[in-house]
C-alpha cells in the first residue's frame, strides 16, 4: 500500500520524494517519479531503492490491467540506449 494516493489525470506529474511503499515484505523508497499519458495507457514511472538496490520501474495501466517492467539501476543506460535504437531504426523505416 502506498503512502500517497495516486489520481491518474491527463497529462499530470507526480513527484513523490522520499515516498516509502510496502510490496510483498520490502519496503520500496520511491526517489522520483513521473506520470504520463497516452491515448488510453497510463504510465507511472518511477525511480526506487529497496534493500537490494536501486532500480527503474515503468507501470502501464490500461483497460483495468496493470503490467510493469523493472530494470536495475546498473542496466538503466543500456536500456535507455536500446530504446533510442529501436526509435531510430523504426523512424527510419517509416514512409517518408
Amino acid at each position: 500500500m502506498m503512502d500517497t494516493a495516486l489520481v491518474f489525470c491527463h497529462s499530470t506529474s507526480l513527484h513523490f520524494l522520499g515516498t516509502s511503499t510496502h510490496i510483498q515484505g520490502s519496503m520500496d523508497h520511491i526517489i522520483a517519479s513521473k506520470e504520463i499519458q497516452v491515448e488510453r495507457k497510463h504510465l507511472l514511472i518511477e525511480f526506487r531503492e529497496n534493500e537490494r538496490g536501486r532500480f527503474l520501474r515503468i507501470t502501464e495501466t490500461a483497460h483495468g490491467r496493470r503490467n510493469a517492467i523493472i530494470v536495475p539501476s546498473t542496466g538503466i543506460d543500456v536500456f535507455a540506449n536500446g530504446v533510442a535504437e529501436v526509435l531510430t531504426l523504426a523512424n527510419k523505416a517509416l514512409p517518408v
